[in-house]
């Protein structure tokens, strides 16, 4: 219990955010974080909470965020000294925004501590309504400071306004004759249907089903159940509590709906209502549901402190996020916390899911490889020894993936491996043939640790081709296993003025197998990964290894390849339905979908904002989507196709279409119809070209 308490708990969040911030040139913005972070650092009631480890400062860019555990004062008192200073030596425009909700801890793309959830995101969307001096809270926090008489003369209520995501959010503003800002903020003289002033009887559209399970005649189980439904029923909730006395034939259905039909069931686990076969039944219900279309949220609330016994309800509750009641003064906490909670859920804890960074090849023990029907035709050829395998993808398919998973396997089975990447070569290492078989041939003797005479052996007599030839053929005599040679990027070859005469040379190896029954050929096998069609380049295709090898198509992750790598993400898209919509905005993009997930397990966007800002500049994809248009613009005429693909009639522009395939942005399929890979990049390519 106390572990799940460390990494899910209630914080007090004080968000501070420098108005104008984005219009500044880089020395200003510099100049005013400085100004904003000197003022904070120096805050006695920062310092205070720093010396006792009870802080988390977060960036946010233009600002910050602190997250103060413990000390409920600890956010007002900071923000009244941050603004008392910044009145006194500084101009800086700030604004404030305070908020008391449950937070989570999680892992970043680096592998850092981050941390999450409704505190942070509530604290936000609250100063967002703030101009410069205003120190905003929601009603929540106020409800803390109103307990301590000398707060109350301080807080002047301000009203009800929507949020982001129709979030109803009750304002406070905390100011004196030295601090905050007495106006009103701009953004509450707007008037609307979102509007609603404070004593104005719109009903709130954040108002959800709660389900309250208990086990009858239990103390204090029955005491925290009233609190709860008294409370829930101030917020606007509708509240469900079965308090039919009599049993009947229709109480079944009449119990079991509402739990099913609820956005979040709240169930008060007592050691003793753990022995109640009814309270059971309700918990498996809400689970079942939740498990078919992802709601309503189970939220268990522990009482007291005493070891429950396994059963079927504490193996159903240990995965989840829970709650701890051990006496009355824990009544408003636990409020808020479930407040918070039924607002924005927070991810199960099951299991720590350690996230690695997106982008680049998956290292071969990485449990976020997903294997695709060619994975297990390359296992199989690689095992048989074949000549020659092709790895054709387009960009960022996972060709280099796959190929890291052939050096796992060839060196399990104790062969010899050799990794050449051709992207790693540069211009002048490419312009001469000399210069590149030579290099070509001492980088695969480093990494295997042969011995080569080259100032003897490399006789300029023989020519390029026949002088790697002896190379390799000794290579292979010098032992008894056989030899993989893995090719990386060949398309960086294709453009070369002996690729041609190289790629023939590969050709010959497949060849000589059956030329030269004796010779060392049938211990070689050439894994060559490629994203560009060879024949644009290759001569002569009778002399092309790109017509003999064993050829495998990477493919876009099917839809239960998605819920596959979802659940081995932590599971962060919560039903069916968002896994769909996402295969159908992203169509299964291997980088893509790892991007995705690994968004949505952060908590850098939640579904519907990643969903909302998916094909902006700015939004969750915008450095892969700016990269696509980069490459795009950079030629005329492939500006011209994407436009005509745009407008549904797509030119006959071959070398455009080559280009534009090779670097995944559009797909063709099985019909010869040509298209864009995903809607996302269609959306994002419209708005940019269209």
């Amino acid at each position: 219990m106390a572990d799940k308490q460390r990494s899910t708990q209630i914080a007090h969040v004080l968000f501070l955010d420098i108005v104008g911030y984005s219009r500044e040139n880089t020395g200003g913005q510099s100049r005013m974080l400085e100004s904003l972070n000197e003022c904070v650092q120096t805050s006695d009631a920062y310092m205070e909470a720093q010396s006792r480890e009870a802080v988390h400062p977060l960036p946010t860019g233009d600002g910050m965020a602190l997250l103060f555990y413990n000390d409920v004062l600890a956010p007002a008192r900071c923000a009244v000294e941050v603004a008392r200073k910044l009145n006194v030596e500084s101009s800086l425009p700030v604004r404030m925004g305070i908020h008391s909700g449950l937070v989570q801890q999680q892992l970043d793309i680096a592998g850092r501590g981050n941390v999450v959830g409704e505190g942070i995101n509530t604290a936000q969307r609250v100063m967002d309504f703030g101009d410069p001096g205003h120190i905003l809270l929601s009603a929540q926090y106020a409800n803390w400071l109103m307990q301590f008489d000398d707060w109350v003369p301080l807080l002047h209520r301000l009203g009800e306004r929507a949020a982001k995501h129709g979030q109803l959010v009750q304002l406070f503003s905390l100011y004196s004759s030295d601090y905050g800002n007495a106006k009103s903020p701009s953004r509450l003289t707007a008037t609307g249907p979102e509007a609603r002033s404070a004593a104005g009887s719109v009903v709130s559209v954040t108002q959800r089903k709660v389900a309250l399970l208990y086990k009858p005649n239990l103390q204090p189980d029955e005491s925290v159940l009233h609190t709860l439904e008294e409370r829930l029923r101030a917020h606007g909730h509708e509240v469900f509590v079965d308090n039919q006395q009599r049993i009947n034939r229709d109480w079944a259905t009449a119990i079991e709906e509402p739990i099913r039909q609820s956005d979040a069931v709240i169930a008060i686990v007592s050691p003793k209502a753990m022995q109640s076969e009814m309270l059971e039944f309700e918990i498996e219900t809400a689970s079942d549901q939740y498990a078919r279309t992802g709601k309503p949220i189970l939220l268990p609330v522990r009482i007291g402190s005493e070891e429950i016994e396994d059963s079927v309800t504490a193996a159903l509750i240990k995965p989840l996020n829970q709650f701890a009641w051990h006496g009355p003064e824990d009544d408003q906490k636990l409020v808020a916390e479930l407040i918070s909670a039924i607002h924005e859920p927070l991810k199960p804890q099951a299991q720590e899911v350690h996230l690695e960074p997106v982008g680049g090849a998956v290292p071969p023990d990485s449990p976020f490889y997903v294997e695709r029907a060619s994975d297990q035709e390359f296992r199989q050829a690689l095992l048989r020894q074949e000549s020659i395998l092709l790895i054709k993808g387009a960009r960022q398919m996972g060709k280099t993936s796959m190929q890291a998973q052939g050096v796992k396997l060839a060196r399990e089975q104790g062969w010899r491996c050799g990794v050449t990447d051709f992207q790693k070569f540069n211009t002048t290492q490419m312009s001469s043939d000399e210069v590149f078989y030579r290099l070509l041939a001492a980088t695969l003797a480093r990494q295997l640790k042969f011995k080569y005479d080259f100032e003897i052996e490399w006789d300029p007599i023989f020519g390029c081709n026949l002088n790697m030839e002896n190379f390799l053929r000794e290579l292979i005599d010098s032992a008894p296993e056989p030899l993989v040679w893995f090719m990386d990027e060949a398309d960086k070859l294709f453009g070369a003025p002996f690729a041609s005469d190289f790629f023939g040379l590969v050709r010959s190896w497949h060849n000589s197998r059956s030329t030269e029954p004796g010779g060392p050929w049938n211990n070689l096998t050439v894994v060559i990964a490629y994203a560009t069609e060879a024949h644009l380049f290759i001569q002569d295709l009778n002399q092309s290894p790109f017509n003999v090898g064993r050829r495998l198509e990477m493919e876009d992750f099917n839809i239960q390849q998605v819920v596959d790598l979802n659940g081995r993400s932590g599971g962060p898209l919560r039903t069916y339905d968002e896994v769909e919509r996402l295969y159908g905005l992203i169509g299964g993009q291997p980088f893509l979908t790892r991007r995705a997930l690994d968004i949505l397990a952060t908590g850098k966007y939640d579904f519907a904002s990643m969903e909302e800002h998916a094909d902006r500049d700015e939004g969750p994809f915008g450095d892969h989507l700016k990269r696509i248009l980069v490459s795009v613009s950079r030629l005329p005429y492939i500006v011209e196709f994407v436009r005509s693909l745009l407008a549904g009639h797509p030119t006959g522009d071959s070398d455009a279409y080559y280009r534009l395939l090779a670097a995944g942005i559009i797909t063709q399929a099985d019909s010869g119809e040509v298209r864009f890979r995903c809607r996302l990049y269609s959306t994002y390519l419209k708005h940019h070209l269209g």
